[in-house]
């Protein structure tokens, strides 16, 4: 039995013919890609060191992304399904994650541009090209695929009790406001 952790669909313009492909990350250390059409597992990427928790594809379908336990954030081509890159320390000396990352996203308008979270309570934006952590936000406490980044903000999801929706400013990192929401208790 799998335990899948996360999935992602590919995007309709990438590369190849084969069309309805998802990626899934998997807690055996397992990445696969899926032909939902079928059901049938086209391929699998075992990494032994490490669960695999998040996993994201860039807005080109050409390359994707993985993360787990070992906090190394890798890239692969799509089409060869070989690693390009990976990257836990930025090439500068910024340190990268110290525990588990739990969401990983490309940045829509900059294709170079990664961002990721987790256990240690940091947003981490990778400039890929470099290899170099260019951002780091402290606060959000990451335990899920809860970090979005639409119109220049970065919206993150904690696992606390207080300060649960944040909005940040993506090009500063600078927080902007805390967003509150009702419990069922509050209606």
């Amino acid at each position: 039995m799998q335990l899948i952790v996360l999935c992602r669909w590919r995007p309709l313009n990438a590369p190849g013919v084969t069309k309805n492909v998802i990626i899934t990350t998997n807690a055996d250390g397992g990445l696969y890609h899926w032909h939902t059409t079928s059901g049938k597992q086209l391929n699998k990427i075992y990494d032994e060191h490490s669960q695999l928790l998040t996993c994201d594809y860039r807005a080109d379908g050409h390359e994707f992304l993985t993360s787990g336990v070992e906090c190394e954030i890798r890239i692969y081509d799509e089409q060869t399904r070989q690693e390009k890159l990976m990257m836990k320390t930025g090439a500068n000396g910024e340190p990268g994650h110290q525990l588990r990352v739990f969401c990983s996203k490309y940045v829509k308008e900059e294709e170079n541009l990664i961002i990721t979270g987790g256990w240690d309570k940091n947003i981490k934006i990778w400039d890929v090209r470099s290899g170099d952590v260019v951002r780091n936000i402290c606060g959000p406490f990451i335990c899920g695929d809860s970090i979005d980044i639409y119109d220049g903000f970065i919206l993150t999801g904690s696992y606390s009790d207080t300060n649960q929706l944040q909005l940040w400013e993506f090009t500063t990192g600078k927080f902007v406001e805390e967003i509150a929401f009702q419990t069922a208790s509050e209606k």
